[in-house]
């Protein structure tokens, strides 16, 4: 139950946002305190388009904890939220976004680590699994 709910909620996040970045790129760039022009706008919808592609396969792996596609979507998630978490503290530091950036950095990381948790636990559960099976057998 607890992957489902991750899941959905991982995929409403990710939707809500590809959906603002796509239709409201310059909005969502200056939010961050970044000038939006032509150039920056097509960059993000383009970023968003990628986002949104992963949305399918996210919602089909919501219901199977256990497959390896499930998993790999999941890793797949996490390694997002925690590299574009980076970029985004980096882009902070040198002063290209400014503090607004930060909480989403911090979400994110935080959704990053409870996914990483969310595949261990899967893989150990799995584990627990296929070995009362053995057992019963």
């Amino acid at each position: 139950m607890l992957h489902k709910v991750i899941m959905i909620i991982t995929t409403l996040f990710i939707a809500g946002s590809a959906i603002a970045e796509l239709l409201f790129p310059a909005e969502m760039l200056t939010f961050v305190g970044i000038p939006s022009n032509s150039q920056t706008d097509f960059l993000l919808r383009t970023t968003a388009v990628a986002l949104l592609s992963l949305l399918p396969s996210l919602w089909a792996a919501r219901d199977q904890a256990n497959l390896p596609a499930s998993r790999n979507a999941l890793l797949g998630i996490a390694v997002y939220m925690s590299l574009s978490s980076a970029v985004d503290y980096q882009a902070f530091t040198q002063g290209v976004v400014n503090a607004m950036s930060i909480p989403s950095v911090t979400v994110r990381i935080l959704w990053g680590i409870a996914i990483f948790w969310l595949i261990f636990r899967g893989r150990s559960q799995s584990s627990i699994d296929h070995e009362t099976k053995e057992a019963q057998k």
